[in-house]
């Protein structure tokens, strides 16, 4: 799994959460990210956001201090699929979260909520940078998200990164076809410095 190579890698500028769970364990997403900050908000600014979203894109939007309500749901989500974005990471909460696997469109979220965010938060603006926990996200950089979480990565390392990630997987293949032959993991972490 290329997840486990990447947050292996890639440890000190990653933003990784358990919080942020996908609305359909089978999904995973990878490419390259737009963000969002959102606060309290008239629609309209909602629409002039889904209005910039371009095909290959994720949306990763920030809620700033509004934990209650749902920031993302499932017209949304199919806005912003048929604009070609790959998912969406929200780091807030989501709501019609059946539609939303119907579409096999993947969203990470913290938690889900039946509030609509209408007249609870604000949009700031979108496709600026932005900070979550302590991770900077800027517009560009490259998200992955799977069962286990979400991991961002600045663009100006990528290609490192996935190398690196690319050589970590190779060898846990390794060392899982050798366990299965019997070998000891000790041994083999000491070969092949994975665990």
């Amino acid at each position: 799994c290329l997840s486990r190579g990447l947050g292996d890698v890639y440890k000190r500028q990653t933003h990784h959460s358990t919080h942020h769970k996908v609305s359909n364990q089978k999904q995973t997403l990878s490419t390259r990210c737009i963000t969002r900050a959102f606060s309290h908000d008239p629609r309209y600014k909602q629409m002039d956001m889904l209005d910039g979203i371009f095909p290959g894109s994720i949306i990763v939007m920030d809620s700033g201090d509004e934990k209650s309500a749902a920031h993302w749901g499932e017209l949304m989500s199919k806005t912003s699929m048929e604009k070609g974005s790959k998912g969406a990471i929200i780091h807030g909460g989501i709501r019609d979260t059946e539609e939303i696997i119907k579409h096999e469109f993947p969203v990470f979220a913290c938690y889900h909520s039946p509030l609509t965010a209408v007249y609870r938060y604000n949009i700031i603006d979108f496709n600026n940078p932005i900070i979550i926990g302590e991770v900077k996200i800027n517009p560009g950089d490259y998200v992955f998200g799977d069962i286990d979480g979400v991991i961002c990565i600045p663009k100006e390392i990528i290609d490192d990164v996935i190398n690196q990630a690319e050589e970590v997987k190779e060898k846990e293949d390794i060392v899982r076809d050798e366990l299965s032959a019997g070998k000891n993991i000790r041994d083999l972490f000491e070969k092949y410095r994975v665990f």
